[in-house]
């Protein structure tokens, strides 16, 4: 078999094969069929192989590697492993398995034993590639023969005579593409990937791109990257990026401008100059206008080609904001508007805020926190809108619940959920921890789950995406299997909500249960609760969300009666020592419709009278009403109440 080796001697591995220890090379796991279709004959096997780093976690996603070894390269995925940097010598052990139609070694662990060169790619003619190559580092030559740049799925053909390739750039790789045209011949590196039986080189980062090789290559741009995170208007922005080229760099240039988000100012230039090695450095002056600073490079090399990045600049361009935003500007969406996404979907932004859900729990992923507003919005008096899912590719640092941080990024979009993607694994400013945590906005399952305009009320669960939440008393209506359930405030299906724990519970789901749940909202098609820990699950003890709580030692509610009602009802509690007391009612979305106690009362019994109105004296109208009761800092205790007209 035609194998590549890459200048260093690896260590030969071991696989245990029904109890007997065999030679084991990457090579021999890595078979395909004449189709391309994965034939491993190790599939399912434990292994163990040792290779150099090729491709780093944030490459890509925040956990796939790519390791190349004495007899090929393979890829592996794990959140958890590393950080491991390009060269590094490290063994790795799993169960040889494929996704989308390439081999991999999945449940792995991976140990670091040395420090080593960068694998440098092998030149294969694109005909010459075949199966047996998948997962090498190769570099192929060739003419671009197609182009499909569209910002999401960034990809093109190379040709060289009748033979052509694709080449998948991955839009976490931040290689800019806009420079590439049908006709020019270029040289592109990456591993040579299998998806489901078709090969094709993604490259890793723009130095993997390269145009006019063999001749006198253009400049290439690499590792744009602008301060970690926020600058104000008076703070100079220096700008960094690598620069290479086959001869020599004369000049490099920084253009910039000033915006606002919206409308742009001319562009003016300072020169950049060489730091150290490949790297160029800039510094914007301070003094800006704008909510950003719009910014591109130029570079010339000694053949007096000038290149730019991004390509197509200054029509192209990268942006730093200036100054914070808040996470509300950041989220609120109208309700009657057709779109409920961030209305500065797209922009560069700095914000502040709390973590109520750290990294390795946010959607169990290690590259994912939720981030939420210390404060209530000043104008609504709400954590609504608040809180945003935060998406750092690499996932190279840990933040808990309490961190309080700062982070510069660009805010998007992903399938309905809004996401905030820092520029860097750098670009999360830790301030403090230990930050008092937002209190639990009590909201209905009914407002949670809402997301149609259909029923003339709004869209409510868009306020609640990635904040963070509680249910009131709500009633299991229904289990789905694997620890997940439906449950309802009001005790009717239609009024449900999802709950999709992120982890295994100790507890399980029982139709009838009555709960009160707390965790952040998220949004995957529908929206769904998603706690992370016991604690945040609490059972009331109830039967049915009429039934009464057990008093407590300061106290709690005896009884509402009659309910349902018309026009009024009592509700009697008992307070058992001399304490603050808050008697609220609720409408069904969690709005506070009226205030019958709040002031220190002394131990006894009492018992009030509501008698259908709000706190304008205004009739409610027919429906569900909670009461909710607080004795100090120790009880707190929801009944529901029926209007019936």
């Amino acid at each position: 078999m035609k194998k590549h080796l890459f200048g260093m001697a690896l260590i030969t591995c071991l696989v245990v094969i029904s109890g007997v220890a065999t030679a084991q090379t990457i090579d021999e796991i890595q078979v395909y069929d004449v189709a391309g279709a994965p034939a491993s004959p190790f599939d399912g096997q434990a292994v163990t192989v040792t290779g150099s780093v090729y491709v780093q976690k944030g490459t890509y996603n925040s956990g796939t590697f790519y390791i190349q070894g004495a007899t090929g390269g393979i890829n592996f995925f794990n959140g958890a492993a590393g950080p491991f940097n390009l060269g590094d010598v490290i063994e790795l052990s799993g169960t040889v398995g494929q996704f989308g139609g390439e081999i991999n070694i999945s449940n792995s662990s991976a140990l670091f034993l040395s420090t080593g060169p960068e694998v440098a790619a092998t030149t294969i003619p694109i005909g010459s590639l075949t199966y047996e190559d998948v997962g090498s580092l190769v570099e192929v030559i060739g003419t671009i023969a197609t182009t499909n740049i569209n910002g999401g799925s960034d990809d093109f053909t190379i040709a060289s005579g009748t033979d052509t390739l694709l080449i998948f750039v991955d839009s976490d790789t931040g290689a800019d593409l806009s420079a590439i045209e049908v006709g020019d011949l270029y040289s592109v590196s990456g591993p040579l990937v299998n998806f489901s039986g078709l090969l094709e080189i993604k490259p890793r980062f723009q130095a993997d791109l390269v145009e006019n090789p063999g001749g006198d290559t253009l400049p290439v741009i690499d590792g744009v990257n602008s301060p970690n995170w926020v600058v104000e208007m008076a703070d100079p922005l220096t700008i960094t990026a690598s620069i290479t080229d086959d001869s020599a760099i004369t000049a490099a240039n920084l253009f910039y401008a000033n915006s606002d988000g919206t409308t742009q100012g001319a562009f003016s230039s300072v020169a950049m100059s060489n730091t150290v090695g490949d790297t160029w450095s800039g510094t914007i002056p301070g003094g800006h206008s704008g909510a950003q600073v719009d910014f591109y490079i130029e570079a010339t090399d000694d053949g007096a080609q000038t290149v730019s990045n991004p390509g197509s600049a200054p029509t192209a361009f990268y942006s730093a904001a200036v100054g914070f935003t808040t996470i509300y500007a950041m989220n609120t969406a109208h309700p009657d508007s057709a779109y409920q996404g961030s209305p500065l979907r797209d922009r560069f932004v700095n914000i502040r805020g709390v973590v109520t859900a750290g990294t390795g729990i946010a959607s169990g992923a290690a590259s994912r926190f939720v981030v939420q507003e210390m404060d209530k919005d000043p104008f609504t008096n709400s954590y609504g809108f608040g809180g945003v899912l935060v998406y750092e590719g690499t996932g190279s640092y840990e933040y808990f619940r309490g961190d309080e941080i700062e982070i510069g990024g660009q805010v998007d979009e992903f399938f309905g959920l809004t996401e905030m993607l820092p520029f860097n694994a750098d670009a999360v400013n830790l301030v403090g921890f230990g930050a008092a945590l937002p209190e639990a906005a009590v909201v209905s399952t009914r407002e949670l789950a809402d997301n149609s305009l259909l029923d003339g009320n709004g869209i409510l669960g868009e306020k609640w995406e990635s904040v963070w939440v509680k249910t009131f008393p709500a009633a299991v209506v229904d289990t789905l299997g694997f620890g997940e359930y439906i449950v309802s405030s009001s005790a009717s299906r239609a009024d449900s909500l999802d709950v999709d724990p992120i982890t295994v519970l100790a507890y399980q789901p029982n139709i009838g249960d009555v709960l009160t749940i707390e965790s952040y909202m998220t949004y995957v098609g529908q929206y769904e609760l998603v706690p992370f820990d016991d604690v945040f699950i609490v059972q009331t003890g109830l039967t049915g969300v009429d039934d009464t709580p057990a008093i407590q030692s300061a106290g709690g509610f005896r009884s509402v009666a009659p309910n349902p009602f018309n026009p009024m009802t009592e509700i009697k509690f008992v307070v058992n020592r001399d304490e603050i007391v808050q008697l609220n009612v609720y409408n069904i979305r969690g709005q506070k419709v009226r205030t019958l106690v709040q002031d220190n009362l002394s131990a006894n019994e009492y018992k009030f009278t509501f008698d259908g109105k709000n706190d304008a004296g205004q009739g409610l109208a027919s429906g569900a009403y909670f009461a909710r009761l607080r004795i100090g800092k120790e009880v707190v205790q929801v009944r529901q109440m029926m209007l019936v007209k």
